[in-house]
C-alpha cells in the first residue's frame, strides 16, 4: 500500500427509480425468500474485513497529502488540517466497501486491495460534501466532534471563519481526486472511473439546490437520487466496475441495481432521522423533525391540513432538543396515526425488492450477485 500512495461513456442524467423499465419478467431474478437469499454475511464479512485496509489507507494518504502544506503558517494550514481531522475520524465506510465489492465481483485483478485508493477518494469526497453541508445547516458536530465551521469559528473572526471552512472542503475534494487517479489500474479504465466521479458530485450539488430551494414534495425521491444515491450506491458500484474492465451494459444494469438501493438507502434514513434510537443513530431523538428537514416522511403529509399544522408548530419552535417537546412528539405521533410512516416503510420494502430483482441481469456476475444481496438487506434494514 505504501508502494501504491507513493507512486501516485457514455454518462446520461439518471431517471428517477419509478421511471426505469421493470426487468423482463423471464430474467433469471435470485429472489430473496430462501434463507442463503436473505443471507447479509457475505457484505458484512467482506466489509469487516476491508474496513481496516481502507482506514489505513486513508490515515497513509492524509499524512502524505500534509506534506503539502507542511511549513506554511498554522492559520493556512488549520483548514486543511481539520478537515483531514474529520476525515480520520471513521464512518462506516459503505462507499469504499461497495466500490472494492464492485471491482472484485468484476474480476478486478488483485482483489479490493488494489482499488484501495479508489474507495479513500469517495471517502474524501465525503469530507468535503460533510463539510459543505455543516456550513449551509451551521451544524456544530460532525461524527462525534466539532464540525469543520465550528474549528473555524473557535479559531477566526466570523467572515474568515466561513472562508476557511469553504476552502477546507475545497481542498479535501481536490485530495479526493488526486486519489482516485492514482490507483494502479490501467489509464483508460482511471479515465472512466473519474467520469462518473465527477457526474456524482456534479448530481450531489444539483440535489442540494433541489433541498435548499424547497423542491415540492412530489420530488423528495428524485431529491435523494441525485443528493444521496449518485454518491452513495450508484458511484461507488459503477468506479468499481470500471476500474475492474466491465463493459457499458453492466454498468448501466448495475446502475438500475443503484439507483434503487440508494434511494432506499435516503429512505430509511429519513425514517430513522424521526423514530431511530438515539442511542443505535447517535443523533438527538426526533432531530430531523426538529431541524425542518424535507425527509419522505414530510412529503406524505403535502395537502393534509392537520399535518401542515403541525408542521408549522414545530418549526415556530425551533430546533433545540428541549424545546416545546409535546409538538414535536405530537407530529411524529401524527406521521404514524395518519399512515406516513407506513407508507415510507412500505416504500422501502417495495425498492429493496425491485434492486434485487435488478440484480438478476445476466450482465452481472454471480461473484458480485452474492454480497450485492447482502448489501441490499445490510444497507436498506439498517438501524444507524
Amino acid at each position: 500500500m505504501t508502494a501504491m500512495i507513493e507512486a501516485s461513456t457514455r454518462q446520461q442524467p439518471s431517471k428517477a427509480p419509478l421511471d426505469r423499465p421493470a426487468p423482463p419478467e423471464n430474467m433469471h431474478t435470485p429472489r430473496p425468500s430462501s434463507a442463503a437469499a436473505l443471507d447479509a454475511s457475505a457484505f458484512v464479512t467482506y466489509a469487516g474485513r476491508l474496513r481496516p485496509r481502507i482506514e489505513h489507507a486513508l490515515d497513509q494518504w492524509l499524512t502524505l497529502k500534509s506534506a503539502d502544506v507542511y511549513g506554511l503558517p498554522a492559520d493556512v494550514r488549520a483548514p486543511v488540517e481539520a478537515a483531514f481531522d474529520l476525515a480520520r475520524r471513521g464512518g462506516k465506510r459503505w462507499r469504499a466497501v461497495l466500490l472494492a465489492c464492485a471491482y472484485e465481483g468484476f474480476g478486478g485483478a488483485g482483489g479490493g486491495d488494489n482499488v484501495v485508493l479508489a474507495g479513500v477518494a469517495l471517502e474524501l469526497l465525503q469530507t468535503y460534501l460533510l463539510i459543505h453541508d455543516d456550513w449551509m445547516d451551521h451544524d456544530e458536530l460532525r461524527r462525534g466532534g466539532p464540525s469543520v465551521p465550528a474549528m473555524m469559528r473557535a479559531r477566526f473572526e466570523p467572515g474568515l471563519a466561513d472562508s476557511s471552512a469553504i476552502l477546507a472542503g475545497d481542498y479535501a475534494a481536490g485530495v479526493a481526486l488526486d486519489a482516485l487517479l492514482s490507483v494502479p489500474c490501467a489509464g483508460d479504465r482511471i479515465a472512466k472511473a473519474a467520469r462518473e466521479f465527477a457526474r456524482a458530485e456534479r448530481e450531489v450539488v444539483v440535489g442540494q439546490l433541489l433541498d435548499i430551494h424547497g423542491a415540492p414534495p412530489a420530488t423528495i425521491e428524485r431529491t435523494h437520487l441525485l443528493k444521496t444515491a449518485s454518491y452513495t450506491v450508484r458511484a461507488p458500484l459503477v468506479i468499481g466496475a470500471r476500474l475492474a474492465g466491465a463493459e457499458d451494459r453492466a454498468c448501466e444494469d448495475l446502475e438500475a441495481f443503484a439507483d434503487l438501493l440508494g434511494v432506499a438507502f435516503q429512505l430509511r434514513d429519513d425514517l430513522l432521522g424521526t423514530f431511530g434510537d438515539p442511542a443505535s443513530t447517535g443523533k438527538p431523538s426526533r432531530s430531523d423533525l426538529r431541524e425542518g428537514k424535507r425527509t419522505a416522511l414530510i412529503a406524505e403529509l403535502a395537502d393534509d391540513s392537520h399535518g401542515d399544522a403541525l408542521l408549522a408548530a414545530v418549526r415556530r419552535a425551533g430546533p433545540h432538543e428541549g424545546s416545546h417537546d409535546d409538538v414535536v412528539e405530537a407530529l411524529a405521533d401524527y406521521l404514524v396515526s395518519s399512515g406516513a410512516r407506513a407508507r415510507v416503510e412500505a416504500r422501502i420494502e417495495a425498492l429493496l425488492d425491485r434492486a434485487k430483482h435488478a440484480l438478476g441481469a445476466p450482465s452481472i456476475p454471480e461473484a458480485a450477485r452474492r454480497p450485492l444481496l447482502g448489501a441490499v438487506l445490510t444497507l436498506g434494514h439498517r438501524e444507524r
